[in-house]
Formats: C-alpha cells, sequence, structure tokens
C-alpha cells in the first residue's frame, strides 16, 4: 500500500496526489508518495483565483453566497489535492479533489456564507459532555448542520460518563429522543474505559473521524485515549465554569496508532443556522434559556 492509500485515497493512485494534513500561512503541508512522503506546497495563484466577470442578468441581486459558490474551492486539512512537484523551487497546488463528505456552519463572521469546518472524513462524531455543558438543543443543531454530509456517518458521543449522578436518566433520555433516527449514541468514559471499545470500531485504518464539539468535551483527551500518549493538549475543566480550556486552534489530521486518522477541530462557541436562536437546556437547570 502506498502512502496516499495509507492516508485514506481511495481512487487510482498517479503522481502528484497529496493529501492536506496541515495549513501554514501560505503553505501547505501536503502526505503524498513522492520524496520523503510528505511536502510543502503552495496554492497556484491563477488556479484558484475567480475571473473577474460581467455578471449575467439572471445573477443581478445574487447572494454574496451564491456568487462565492462559484469560485474555485480552496484546501483545508483532510483535502486530497492535485499537486505539481518541485524539487529546486515551491510545490505547486493545482487543485482540490472531489471531496466526499463534509460539514459546515454558518460563518460567524459573516452573515450569509459557510464556513467548512471538516472534509472527506468517514465518521463525525459530534461530542458532548456529561457536565453542565450538556445540551440536547446544540446536538439537535449539530445534527441538522449534519444532515447532508455526503458519504459519511454522524455519531453522537456523550463523554464523561464517570461524571453520572442521580437524575442524569432523565437528560439522556432527552438526548436519545433527540438524536432517534438520525444518529448512533456512543457513551464514553476515558478515565474508566467505558464504551471505548465502540469508538474503536470506527478507528481502522485508512479511515478518517472528524471530531466536532464545544470546547472542553473531550476531543483531545479522546484523541489521547485513542494514541497511547499525551500528543494532544489537554487541560482540566475550570471547576466554577464546567468550560474547557481548550489548546487546539486550527484543524490538523493526525494518523493514530490504529492506521486511522483523526481531524481534530477548535471548540465552537457559536454553531449558528442562520436567523436561529440556541435553545439550551443546562444540568442544572430547571428552566431554559435562550443563547443566541
Amino acid at each position: 500500500m502506498t502512502r496516499i492509500e495509507e492516508f485514506g485515497w481511495r481512487g487510482e493512485v498517479a503522481p502528484g496526489i497529496g493529501r492536506v494534513v496541515s495549513a501554514h500561512g501560505d503553505y501547505y503541508h501536503l502526505v503524498c508518495n513522492e520524496t520523503g512522503g510528505e511536502i510543502l506546497a503552495r496554492k497556484k495563484k491563477s488556479a484558484f483565483t475567480r475571473m473577474k466577470t460581467v455578471a449575467p442578468d439572471s445573477m443581478k441581486g445574487a447572494k454574496r453566497s451564491e456568487v462565492q459558490a462559484s469560485a474555485p474551492l480552496s484546501p483545508i486539512t483532510g483535502d486530497f489535492v492535485r499537486f505539481r512537484y518541485n524539487e529546486q523551487g515551491d510545490s505547486m497546488i493545482l487543485e482540490v479533489l472531489p471531496r466526499f463528505s463534509h460539514f459546515e456552519r454558518k460563518d460567524p463572521t459573516a452573515r450569509r456564507t459557510s464556513q467548512t469546518l471538516a472534509v472527506n472524513f468517514d465518521a463525525l462524531f459530534v461530542m458532548m459532555s456529561l457536565n453542565e455543558n450538556f445540551s440536547t438543543a446544540r446536538v439537535d443543531r449539530y445534527l441538522t448542520l449534519a444532515e447532508d454530509l455526503g458519504d459519511a456517518e454522524a455519531v453522537v458521543v456523550l463523554t464523561k460518563m464517570d461524571l453520572w449522578q442521580d437524575g442524569d436518566e432523565e437528560f439522556v433520555k432527552e438526548l436519545e429522543e433527540t438524536i432517534a433516527g438520525r444518529a448512533r449514541l456512543l457513551r464514553i468514559s476515558c478515565l474508566t474505559g467505558e464504551g471505548m471499545e465502540s469508538v474503536l470500531e470506527y478507528a481502522k485504518p485508512g479511515r478518517t473521524l472528524a471530531l466536532v464539539g464545544s470546547s472542553g468535551v473531550g476531543k483531545s483527551t479522546l484523541l489521547n485515549t485513542l494514541a497511547g500518549e499525551e500528543w494532544a493538549a489537554t487541560q482540566e475543566i475550570q471547576e466554577w465554569s464546567g468550560k474547557g480550556r481548550h489548546t487546539t486552534t486550527s484543524r490538523e489530521l493526525s494518523m493514530l496508532p490504529s492506521g486511522a486518522m483523526v481531524i481534530d477541530t477548535p471548540g465552537i462557541r457559536e454553531i449558528g443556522i442562520m436567523g436561529e436562536a440556541e435553545l439550551v437546556r443546562a444540568k442544572g437547570e430547571s428552566t431554559h434559556r435562550w443563547r443566541k
């Protein structure tokens, strides 16, 4: 098996195909079959610039998002790309190859655009912890955004089951009702090992997992457990708020010892669907509160 196949490529093996494992400013770190198995490459500017043309009458008044949709896709972590290798200078990314799965949300910096969070994954782990950050409304919103993943499965992962308290049955039942028929539910504890065998069903060679969820839900802890080492930075939950101090600040694709890959995303504070507010029922509260 070639290196690019180890990293999830399922098409015809040919020179000049790579997978983005991280981005560093103008440069992209690619794994590939070329020299050394990895290179740094830049985007070929002309290949990723939308030509300036006069818009036809049919496009007058078009939303900004509709106009942007015609622009070439820019590579992000997880993408398979075609590139031209240059031994003496910068290698150039020529195009982004078709994505078989994607997950996106409304861009919090603009009202009418979307932000792609993960691509080319086999399972999307929507993670939530059994602490004060528990919110069935948030999971519902993730699953609504995940209705068009493509060729991938959505899985809700309820972490920190070791924090179980009397009365939590009500919250978990509500969660089960929220996700019924939409996703599989895994209950796990990285501390006790509860439910980890179910996670390992997805962590198979050549498969890619994408982890999404708010800061402190246990994404990095799960990565550490699967890797068997402290390779993802973690910090303890703040006891006074139940919120995590998460140090993941950018997307990165990493290979686990099992041969599976993981795309870990930064903690998401806003997962809005345009025009809606988020109804949050938090553990310990008898009423609902609105969070915009």
